[in-house]
């Protein structure tokens, strides 16, 4: 790597004082005669000169940087809400800065607000605004209220996939409970009547959100809702495999896993036990990760929209950012898309039963 030119470099080739350089570059007008303006700019080009964007922003008190407090960077959601927000500010000429406070590699999924969370928010807050960056999005793994704020009210900050207990401040989440109703939905209008159920863990917003929406779709339908026919996972594949046979055992024609890795619990039952997916049960999870299509036939499932989250939440903190006064808090519900794949079938009349 060579050596990085500086103005001074460009004042001694071209015989000017750095004040000149530096007004010339800047765009000042009258800086220097058109010829002698010429001749700088042609210097700097030929030396490869770039301005210190760091003394710069530093002068104007500007850094145009984002810093990012991801609850765990491993959690799958999370980096594609990461990328959706990294886009939006290269597009409006930010960058960001990005803190993995680990809670789940920490605690596993003890996420109750704790005074080592607290504290462990606070120091990676404080570090982030010791980088002199301009505004934050906080990113929790699981939706869920948290209690983490900054400590002063003109921080520009946004929550994406959790909400602020106080709501102060402005949050982006999905409709799981519209996605919910969407899945109960289509698995009524293929002619399915005894459908079985795989939550997450009963303390899991996401999962309450889902049942919810599920349960409305048999009510706005007309149909009994049989608690029988819901089953409570982990979101582990081996849950999954457990449930699909208490499940199956019942007669169910159809299952909605709550995600993907569930779902393919479910189809590894049913292969081992002689049933055809699509076929002899239907079958639909949610997330839309990759296992989602790599059975045959595939599984259909809920894509949450996690880019747009991240883009979403993003500007909103620019809004904020950029505003005179601080904007009305807001609190974004986006719509999910639904994959309907051939792991669903229409049933035969015969098959359905009256009730649910």
């Amino acid at each position: 790597m060579g050596v990085i030119a500086t103005i001074k470099d460009i004042a001694r080739l071209t015989g000017v004082s750095v004040a000149t350089v530096s007004n010339v570059l800047n765009g000042k007008a009258g800086a220097a005669s058109p010829a002698k303006a010429q001749e700088i700019f042609e210097a700097a080009h030929r030396l490869r000169y770039q301005p210190n964007a760091l003394a710069k922003n530093l002068k104007l008190r500007r850094s145009h940087t984002i810093g990012i407090i991801t609850e765990d960077l491993t959690v799958f959601n999370t980096p594609e809400i990461v990328d959706g927000i990294e886009s939006y500010c290269e597009e409006q000429g930010y960058e960001i800065v990005l803190a993995n406070m680990r809670l789940f590699k920490r605690y596993n999924n003890n996420l109750t607000d704790t005074p080592e969370h607290a504290v462990l928010f606070d120091k990676t807050l404080r570090n982030l605004l010791a980088k002199q960056v301009e505004g934050f999005v906080y990113i929790g793994y699981h939706h869920r209220a948290v209690s983490y704020e900054p400590p002063r009210d003109d921080i520009p900050f946004a929550y994406a996939y959790c909400t602020p207990s106080s709501h102060r401040y402005t949050s982006v989440i999905f409709d799981d409970e519209g996605a919910g109703f969407a899945v109960g939905n289509t698995l009524l209008e293929y002619g399915h009547r005894k459908i079985g159920v795989i939550c997450g863990p009963l303390t899991s917003l996401n999962a309450q959100a889902r049942l919810r929406g599920y349960q409305r779709a048999l009510y706005e339908a007309g149909i009994l809702y049989n608690a029988g026919w819901t089953t409570f996972g982990d979101w582990g594949r081996e849950s999954g495999y457990t449930c699909a046979r208490q499940l199956l055992e019942q007669g169910v024609t159809a299952i909605f896993a709550f995600n993907d890795m569930m779902a393919s619990g479910v189809y590894s039952y049913c292969i081992e036990h002689n049933l055809a997916v699509g076929r002899d049960v239907s079958l639909f999870g949610y997330d839309n990760i990759s296992v989602a299509e790599a059975f045959s036939p595939p599984i259909s499932s809920v894509e949450s929209p996690l880019s747009e989250m991240g883009r979403r939440s993003a500007a909103m903190v620019l809004e904020q950012i950029r505003a005179a006064q601080r904007p009305e808090p807001q609190q974004v519900v986006l719509p999910c898309k639904l994959h309907l794949r051939p792991s669903v079938a229409r049933i035969a009349p015969s098959r359905s039963s009256l009730g649910c």
